[in-house]
């Protein structure tokens, strides 16, 4: 039976709206990101960087990217697979420590050198300055969001430490190699244990002290089972916000832009500024707490530390030409950002 003609016309209309409707339904839909991070959801990074970002970049595609929180380890508690989690693409975007994975991300230890740096927001801009360049190494096939760094980590233990012969022979939390080789010049037993175990190996004698920044303390209650504090700043330790650089690049333009908008150097110093607002909240709140002793050395005693850890600092800038170019650059940018650059 053939139909009227206009009422023809009306079902191809119908047909072919019927056909379409599905493909414009499809082309709204956001496209999902699982962010991942080991801290716990109120963390401070995690609830005052990381989740805001997620949020902001989500907004601006203006309907193209959801970006979803996956903290306090959900996706894989390990700190030390963060970054095995986003290249295996069970996360799409990752909260990482650089030197947790060993022998790639070797340029990024120049933050690693003890008196280097004072503080966190100068340490991230500079460091992300370099990755912008292209100066750093070992960051083929990732998008980095930002390329930031801790404030300096000090020393806390359970007996009062102010000279480098109190490290001797004592057994000592940290990360990264560099930090490895300070704590090997100063007598002391380098202890790789996760961030999540270190409150736990302190309170069980597997370590004697540690080397953390105060936001570390604070997040993982490290005060709470060590009572001496020495406020010596020990290096920073690099940290990065990452994706892989394919699954960026698949990503709709909106979603892109989106992403790139809300990444940088102003996200490097949004980092920055966190980790030394929770920095100075937590060292007053251990200082106040009545049963932690916080010491700030002399300059006669930093002298003393120097006199052992300099040589070990310059031997890293020394090691190969590459060093020497990226401690020269990073000094530069620090110059440049004290000076409000």
């Amino acid at each position: 039976m053939t139909l009227p003609r206009l009422n023809r016309r009306g079902a191809i209309v119908t047909m072919a709206s019927l056909c379409v409707a599905p493909a414009i339904a499809q082309s709204t839909d956001p496209v999902k990101l699982k962010f991942t991070s080991f801290e716990p959801p109120m963390a401070n990074i995690t609830a005052n960087v990381l989740t805001p970002l997620a949020k902001e970049a989500s907004a601006a595609s203006k309907g193209h990217l959801q970006i979803d929180m996956f903290a306090g380890g959900t996706l894989g508690r390990n700190p030390l697979q963060q970054l095995k989690l986003v290249t295996d693409g069970v996360a799409d975007l990752g909260w990482v420590v650089l030197p947790y994975t060993p022998g790639r991300f070797d340029d990024t230890e120049i933050v690693g050198l003890p008196f280097v740096t004072s503080n966190a927001t100068e340490a991230s801009v500079a460091l992300h300055r370099l990755y912008a360049e292209g100066a750093l190494v070992g960051f083929e096939g990732l998008k980095m969001l930002a390329v930031g760094a801790t404030p300096p980590v000090v020393i806390h233990a359970n007996k009062p430490v102010r000279l480098p012969a109190d490290l001797k022979g004592k057994r000592i939390r940290a990360s990264g190699d560099h930090l490895t080789r300070v704590i090997e010049s100063l007598g002391g037993a380098p202890v790789q244990v996760g961030g999540g175990q270190i409150a736990e190996s302190l309170s069980r004698g597997v370590v004697d002290m540690t080397l953390n920044n105060w936001g570390f303390v604070g997040d993982f209650k490290v005060n709470e089972v060590s009572s001496q504090h020495l406020d010596l700043p020990l290096g920073a330790v690099a940290v990065g916000i990452v994706m892989r650089q394919d699954r960026f690049d698949a990503l709709p333009p909106e979603a892109r832009s989106a992403l790139e908008g809300a990444s940088g150097e102003a996200l490097a110093r949004k980092l920055g500024q966190a980790f030394d607002r929770q920095e100075k909240e937590v060292r007053a709140r251990v200082s106040a707490s009545g049963r932690n002793t916080v010491t700030t050395p002399s300059e006669a005693e930093v002298a003393e530390w120097r006199k052992v850890i300099d040589p070990v600092n310059e031997s890293w800038r020394t090691a190969k030409p590459r060093n020497q170019r990226i401690h020269a650059a990073f000094a530069e940018h620090l110059k440049r950002i004290r000076a409000g650059a």
